[in-house]
């Protein structure tokens, strides 16, 4: 067996896409109690534009992508706006009324950094398990 088959696979992100997910989010274990809550944050954060921070997907789109139904995710979303995470924007048309939403992400809440304060890093910055 040769050492070129020993090497492990590198992603390059030059050529495939990635999300960003908020670090303290995904590392509370205090605030967001259920898993799909962190799920369908890390959708938003996938579907959110860089510098704006909005998101424009469904309800319908986000419960396919969280493998949960439309009342689980809307319990999600409404979770997230309890915290702090997200602000819901309605969108309306004039004849249909509310048609959809906008999701933008917010800063954590400071209970989400102090909710990491014991976890040990490397000198990079890397979590030590």
């Amino acid at each position: 067996m040769s050492d070129e088959n020993l090497q492990p696979n590198v992603i390059d992100h030059r050529e495939h896409k990635f999300a960003m997910v908020t670090k303290s989010v995904l590392n509370d274990e205090k605030v967001l109690t259920k898993p799909y809550e962190k799920l369908v944050y890390a959708i938003l954060c996938m579907y959110a534009h860089n510098k704006t921070k909005k998101s424009f997907p469904s309800v319908k789109t986000i419960a396919r992508k969280a493998f949960c139904g439309e009342s689980t995710a809307r319990a999600a979303l409404k979770r997230l706006r309890e915290v702090g995470l997200i602000k819901v924007v309605p969108k309306y048309h004039p004849v249909q009324g509310q048609v959809a939403n906008t999701y933008i992400l917010l800063e954590p809440p400071v209970e989400f950094s102090e909710s990491n304060e014991g976890d040990a890093q490397d000198r990079e910055g890397y979590p030590l398990d």
